[in-house]
C-alpha cells in the first residue's frame, strides 16, 4: 500500500514493507516531481499501534505544510482510512 501527498512540484510518499522478522517497515520518500533529487528514510515498526501512531504524525505534518493527499484512480476504489 502507498500513501502519497503532493504540493506544487513536490511529492511525499509512504510505502509499507513487511520484513522477514514479522514487523513492518515504513519507507518515507520525498523529492521534486521531475527531478532525481530527493531522499528516503526507513522506520521500523514493531506493532500495528506504532505504525498507526507514526502515520498519524506524518499525516498531520503533511497537512500543516500544505500538502494534499493524492490518490490514483486505482486507489480511489479501495476503502482504507487515511
Amino acid at each position: 500500500m502507498t500513501i502519497s501527498w503532493t504540493k506544487d512540484n513536490r511529492y511525499y510518499k509512504l510505502l509499507f514493507q513487511p520484513t522477514l522478522f514479522g514487523t513492518t517497515d515504513i519507507i518515507r520518500i520525498w523529492g521534486r516531481i521531475g527531478s532525481n533529487l530527493g531522499g528516503y528514510k526507513t522506520i521500523s515498526c514493531d506493532s500495528e499501534e506504532d505504525m498507526i501512531t507514526i502515520i498519524d504524525r506524518i499525516k498531520k505534518r503533511r497537512k500543516y505544510r500544505g500538502y494534499e493527499l493524492w490518490l490514483s484512480k486505482q486507489r480511489k476504489n479501495h476503502q482504507f482510512s487515511i
